[in-house]
């Protein structure tokens, strides 16, 4: 065959141009396993993208070009001669095989075959434990031929081998004209070998929709077919909305070690060419070992499937022994299965599963949670109501047109792609075995220990000695009972403070019937250097997995915050709102009256002025405080951390509006360090249709401590009572 380097270059130039302009991201992993010698790709079959841009991505890694198989229908008029002369050979071609060896032998083009012999769009490639595909109708098992081209080429290779090391030079002289083998290239074929590198590319995520390619499509064709126009919707929506293209390359599987059988040897060490099929197949039948390899690269190419967000919903949700599962209990189960992807020998999972998952649990906005159920709503295969997630068991048992399941239904399409992969799925199908109690009680000992945990090695990291207070004072606390913990209550501290600031109204509530964890923010209960590296959103996250804490404890549960630890409630409730029974604010500050806070960005840009001029000296990073409560709170208050109080501050403001739960405003008459008109604006600005103001007079801040807070208290057990149907407390 005739290849044209123009017509390669110009192709590999069309679809970087292509990518560049989209939103796809393709990336390659672990491509240093690729050998330098004669390889043949063997690649799962998915859409009809990789078909023009998997050889693209081959010759760019390893600069050969790559001869592939493709259906004999593309192979008409102009567009065929065009694939012939970018390294396509069409399966309808008698030569395809000796074109191939050929080039196996030399090892100077690639060769890549799709085992699966088809487009896998259901992605059903497991029955009853073995690899099946689905085709006209019936299930098969995977085509050995890619097995048997690599089995047939490493064959000939020794059989030169064999020919030089003897000088049987009327063989040599054959097999180089019947493979168009250079005189110079002898050498160097008899000193490789064959290989076969796995290969599995995985798309995140899949979504099927209308787009410009279907509008574009439709205007020139009258009526386009049902396959094109599911191909267009799928794979134009992929290119267009953007999708990760993860390729992983497997651990190349040489193929010698195939022909050690002593019939096979006996075939190699003789005179005899078996270049016709008959011959071959009289004297040396490869069935056994190509069923073999086969088997093995087909586990290598599925067991590196990149698992993402989507695998995991998709198969939990088939896996539901009922029709419907509360929202709360499958996230639990989903992060679950997540969390011990750690665990497991997977080969690849998306970047995205590298990070930890306490979004997915703590209810605040999840792209690719809200992205998957939105997917599988507009498939008909659920609905949502109420936090329950209703499944529509008739659309998981029909069976499905093969060239439009992707649209139909996506969700079996996913978990079908990682059902090969049995120590993942044997540990989800584990998880759906148990009670909803028992993932509760999971989840909620996961976040204890990570809570205590990072109190712990912070509190290590960063202790300083006659500056930082005792553990106690700084850690995280639950207060349960043994049974009825139905009504819970998470708190937050302030700045500069520790949990044990809000221990005595933790205790108060605990001692009116409530379940309360107390949560301690990054940066607190450590020492002040510690604080100075914290930004706001960890203040945020250390609240967040105190709510799922509190969650999965407690059937109804509302948030209480002193001070800044008002501020992340109020932001806890414009976000989540009605996960939340009630929120309660006490000296929450969108003002302070603290000096430091007056110039704290003044003093930042000046600090970072002197960064740059890699000046050390005039740099100021802390001021002094003099706290209500020497035995809690830091002595020094770190001008960053003022820095990042302001810029919480200023999202607090924004976001108030989105607060429409019951809302409680305390606020201290003459409070020294929060400026009261704070509250005033909070209660204005807040969205909630009850909502109450009490100012108390005092001209402390901690007005949770000491003198007056028994008053606090009561009142909030009195907000509390009333939002959650017990009457009023007295």
């Amino acid at each position: 065959m005739e290849l044209s380097n123009f017509l390669l270059k110009m192709t590999g130039a069309a679809i970087n141009a292509i990518i560049k302009t989209t939103n796809a991201s393709i990336r390659t992993h672990d491509e240093d396993r690729i050998p330098d010698g004669p390889v043949l790709y063997v690649i799962n079959h998915f859409t009809r993208m990789e078909t023009f841009f998997l050889p693209y991505i081959i010759n760019k890694i390893t600069g050969k070009v790559v001869l592939s198989l493709a259906h004999h229908s593309f192979f008409g008029g102009a567009f065929g001669r065009y694939l012939n002369k970018i390294g396509a050979i069409s399966t309808a071609d008698t030569d395809r095989f000796k074109t191939m060896t050929s080039a196996l032998l030399t090892g100077e083009l690639a060769c890549l075959i799709y085992p699966e012999g088809q487009m896998i769009k259901d992605k059903k490639l497991v029955e009853k434990g073995k690899f099946m595909i689905y085709n006209t109708g019936i299930r098969r098992p995977p085509h050995t031929g890619a097995a048997l081209l690599a089995l047939r080429a490493e064959f000939f290779r020794q059989k030169l081998k064999y020919f030089v090391e003897n000088g049987y030079y009327k063989g040599i002289n054959q097999y180089r004209d019947f493979f168009n083998i250079p005189e110079d290239s002898l050498r160097s074929i008899v000193s490789q070998e064959t290989a076969i590198v796995p290969v599995n590319i995985t798309y995140f995520p899949i979504r099927a929709r209308n787009n410009i390619l279907n509008r574009l499509a439709s205007r020139f064709v009258e009526k386009i077919p049902e396959r094109l126009n599911e191909e267009l919707e799928v794979e134009g929506a992929m290119i267009i909305d953007g999708v990760d293209i993860d390729i992983n390359f497997g651990e190349p599987i040489k193929i010698s070690s195939y022909l050690e059988k002593k019939r096979n040897r006996k075939a190699i060490e003789n005179t005899k060419l078996y270049l016709f099929d008959s011959d071959m197949e009289r004297e040396l039948s490869l069935k056994q070992e190509s069923l073999q390899l086969m088997y093995r690269y087909m586990n290598s190419i599925y067991s590196m499937t990149t698992v993402n967000h989507d695998h995991v919903f998709a198969y939990i949700l088939t896996r539901c022994y009922k029709n419907r599962i509360k929202e709360t209990d499958f996230k639990n189960r989903a992060y679950l299965a997540i969390d011990h992807l750690r665990d497991v020998e997977i080969a690849s999972h998306h970047t995205n599963l590298k990070f930890r998952q306490g979004f997915l649990l703590s209810d605040d906005y999840h792209d690719r949670y809200a992205s998957f159920i939105d997917a599988a709503k507009s498939d008909g295969v659920i609905t949502v109501e109420n936090g329950w997630i209703m499944r529509h068991r008739e659309r998981f048992s029909r069976p499905y047109e093969f060239h439009t399941i992707r649209t139909d239904n996506i969700v079996e399409v996913l978990k079908n792609e990682i059902e090969p992969m049995e120590n993942l799925v044997s540990y989800i199908n584990r998880i759906m075995l148990l009670p909803s109690w028992i993932i509760r009680r999971i989840i909620r000992k996961k976040f204890l220990l990570r809570d205590m945990d990072k109190f712990e090695r912070d509190y290590k990291k960063f202790f300083i000695q006659n500056e930082s207070k005792p553990e106690k004072i700084g850690k995280p606390f639950l207060l349960k009972r043994c049974f009825g913990n139905q009504l819970g209550v998470l708190i937050v501290h302030g700045y500069l403070a520790a949990p044990e600031e809000v221990r005595a109204l933790s205790t108060h509530l605990y001692r009116s019937g409530y379940a309360v964890y107390t949560v301690r923010l990054r940066g607190h209960g450590t020492s002040y250097e510690d604080l100075a590296t914290r930004r706001w959103e960890s203040w945020y996250q250390s609240v967040n997995r105190g709510y799922v804490i509190i969650k999965n404890l407690c059937r109804e549960f509302a948030i209480v915050g002193f001070s800044t630890g008002g501020d992340l409630a109020l932001f806890q409730a414009a976000l989540k709102n009605e996960h939340f029974k009630c929120v309660i604010s006490i000296n929450a500050p969108l003002y302070l009256k603290n000096i430091a806070s007056n110039f704290a960005s003044t003093v930042v840009l000046w600090n970072k002025l002197l960064s740059k001029m890699h000046i050390e000296k005039g740099r100021f990073e802390y001021v002094e405080n003099r706290p209500e409560n020497p035995h809690i709170n830091y002595f020094k208050n770190p001008i960053a951390g003022v820095r990042e109080l302001e810029k919480f501050m200023d999202v607090v403001r924004k976001n108030l509006k989105q607060v429409s739960i019951p809302a409680l405003i305390i606020q201290g008459s003459h409070d020294p360090v929060v400026n009261p008109e704070s509250a005033d604006e909070i209660f204005e600005k807040i969205g909630s249709k009850r909502k109450e103001l009490i100012k108390i007079h005092a001209s402390r801040h901690g007005i949770v401590n000491g003198e007056g807070s028994h008053y606090v208290f009561r009142r909030v057990v009195q907000f509390l009572d009333e939002n959650f149907g017990r009457g009023i407390s007295t």
